[in-house]
């Protein structure tokens, strides 16, 4: 018995489909004239099912205004104060794919905290989105640091404050700002924006010596994780910004003061052994000799005055 093998091929526009619905099913029904036995027809029918499934791509990008700020001591005898200076960050999610990206979100990390301290530098001041809405939680303190007066931990500070810090944050870190929105599904060739307002306090950040504190902040967008959804270009779905905070390489007063007088003391202490030296060499017991020159004018003199003497007489 001979059985005879067909190749079926065909198109499938799947352009046209922009949403991941039912699965396609394809049925197949083999028939022939004469049939002798319907008993043998049983398997003579085919279903072939055709998932359907998300290829989504994603991309994300940000940027800051302004890059960076200004920390370090004040003037002494001015009170710190809660000093707010606005911060503005801005993500972009776009959807290049060819299909709707579904229930997209946005996740934003920003390092609001230098260990050992718990202390918020950051407060949120607003957040727009241009689609869907945001959560997150708002602190609205600020607590100020206690004064240190320890002036040998300042100077230690001061002398080995490193170059430049690096902030940033892991998964789920309490010590980051966490900004989830939700944008919702995002149709091929669109677009969302997110725009994050923060109001910043540098006089936090004066018990930092770096000369240079980077906030890595980071947004990393993704779509509805189900057996329906493929993702693309996954490096392209984070963004990360670089807030940069510049100390303005002052020294705290009490480390000044601390400096003139240890100069104070060692310019004390380097006159006196420098005279010590000169006194030992004997530079303070030579005896005053004449020179030729005054000893020619003494004698000048005295046989000047002999002779007016001489006359008077």
């Amino acid at each position: 018995m001979i059985t005879p093998q067909l190749d079926f091929s065909f198109l499938l526009d799947a352009s046209s489909l922009t949403r991941a619905g039912d699965d396609l099913v394809i049925s197949i029904n083999a028939t022939c004239e004469n049939e002798e036995d319907k008993g043998i027809l049983l398997d003579n029918s085919l279903t072939l099912t055709l998932p359907q499934k998300y290829d989504v791509e994603l991309n994300a990008h940000g940027l800051v205004s302004p890059m960076s700020f200004v920390y370090g001591p004040g003037e002494e005898n001015v009170a710190i104060t809660c000093m707010k200076e606005m911060i503005n960050f801005t993500f972009h999610v776009s959807n290049p794919g060819l299909s709707l990206a579904p229930d997209v979100s946005l996740k934003i990390q920003i390092p609001n905290s230098i260990a050992p301290t718990d202390n918020r530098l950051f407060n949120i001041f607003d957040i727009q989105t241009t689609a869907g809405k945001c959560i997150y939680k708002n602190y609205r303190e600020c607590t100020l640091p206690e004064k240190n007066e320890n002036i040998l931990q300042d100077l230690m500070t001061f002398l080995t404050k490193p170059d430049k810090r690096l902030l940033y944050c892991m998964k789920d870190d309490p010590l980051c700002l966490q900004i989830l929105c939700n944008i919702g599904d995002l149709e091929s060739g669109k677009e969302a924006t997110v725009h994050v307002s923060l109001e910043a306090t540098p006089s936090l950040l004066n018990e930092d010596a770096a000369s240079v504190l980077k906030f890595e902040v980071k947004g990393k967008v993704s779509s509805d994780q189900n057996p329906k959804v493929i993702e693309r270009h996954k490096d392209k779905q984070t963004a990360y910004v670089i807030l940069e905070g510049l100390h303005n390489q002052k020294a705290k007063w009490s480390v000044k003061m601390l400096f003139v007088g240890l100069g104070s003391i060692v310019g004390v202490l380097l006159l006196l052994f420098l005279s010590y030296v000169l006194w030992k060499v004997g530079f303070f017991k030579r005896k005053y000799k004449l020179i030729p020159q005054e000893e020619n004018g003494r004698q000048s003199w005295s046989f000047i005055n002999s002779d007016q003497i001489s006359s008077d007489n």
